[in-house]
């Protein structure tokens, strides 16, 4: 497939006329956040030749977090050189770079490490990890039996559902409190670091100049539209701003992100004690009707408890 459109500044031709699918998957529980993230996808499929292709559905194979791994399989069946691959909830904030500048001639797999060497780590108990929510995939026979090797391994004991199992099968148990790293795994020979600039995360592991934020790991479905929103709905009038204000407000984005959290573990913690607050007045509720019951009781067997305590402490 050629690509069409001009290339990028600084991209060499022969890169051009390699074709990428930009590829997304969402159910109808993230399609609010589909709404604002696919329109900058297809900003920059059209910025430089690319095919974009969002799926939506709710009848996939397995649970949400999989979707990625069974789409992917499906797009390196087809006739591209490269994928994209892209979570719904990461936004597109620039069109100037070709993702194709980033492909390493001798990798098939191009996932961004998020640890200290690479990126800003904006969290006390942040575990270094290659994150999985934007994968530049070279279509060959290596990549479809890699992902093949995923689907098949299936789910591990780890709540981060595919890329843990993507993590595992590159050698990368250390992270997953699986056991030691296996440095000598095969896979590893494929994997190549893609920019963070390509997945950096507000507020966890940020680049200084992002090219996509990816709001990943934020609990509250609420919180996070909102962000994606706000990020999404802006990101064309900051594009073309200098580097340096670009950065700032890139920074802004992340405090806000860490503001965001704090307010929500605060309404949580609040909103349990007020549970474990009404759950103890129940309980004394029901003790104090009982007592009541016990009192207004004229049977000799059901009031002898409360004569034997006065008994007792009228002795003492």
């Amino acid at each position: 497939m050629l690509c069409k459109g001009t290339p990028a500044k600084g991209v060499r031709r022969s890169l051009v006329r390699q074709s990428v699918c930009l590829l997304t998957a969402y159910d109808s529980i993230q399609q609010p956040l589909a709404a604002f993230t696919v329109p900058r996808m297809q900003d920059l499929a059209d910025a430089h030749g690319y095919q974009r292709r969002s799926i939506h559905g709710d009848n996939w194979k397995r649970p949400r977090g999989w979707m990625k791994i069974e789409v992917i399989r499906a797009a390196i069946e087809e006739n591209f050189d490269f994928v994209l691959w892209m979570d719904v909830d990461a936004v597109v904030l620039r069109n100037d770079v070709d993702v194709r500048t980033a492909a390493v001639d001798d990798a098939d797999l191009h996932i961004a490490w998020h640890g200290p060497e690479t990126s800003e780590i904006m969290a006390a108990d942040f575990v270094p990890h290659f994150n999985s929510g934007v994968m530049l995939i070279r279509v060959n026979d290596w990549s479809r039996a890699f992902f093949k090797q995923v689907w098949d391994t299936g789910q591990l004991r780890h709540p981060w559902f595919d890329q843990a199992t993507i993590l595992h099968a590159l050698g990368y148990d250390d992270c997953l409190g699986l056991g030691p790293d296996r440095p000598n795994e095969p896979n590893r020979s494929r994997l190549a670091r893609l920019d963070t600039a390509w997945n950096s995360i507000p507020g966890l592991a940020t680049a200084p100049d992002p090219i996509v934020h990816h709001y990943a790991g934020i609990s509250n479905p609420s919180t996070r539209l909102r962000m994606v929103e706000a990020d999404a709905l802006t990101a064309s009038m900051r594009e073309r701003l200098d580097t340096d204000v670009r950065e700032a407000i890139a920074r802004q984005f992340g405090l806000w992100r860490e503001d965001a959290a704090m307010r929500d573990w605060i309404t949580e913690e609040r909103d349990s004690a007020l549970a474990g607050r009404s759950e103890i007045l129940s309980e004394r509720d029901q003790a104090r009707a009982q007592l009541a019951a016990v009192l207004g009781s004229t049977s000799w067997r059901v009031t002898a408890p409360l004569r034997w305590a006065r008994e007792l402490f009228q002795r003492r």
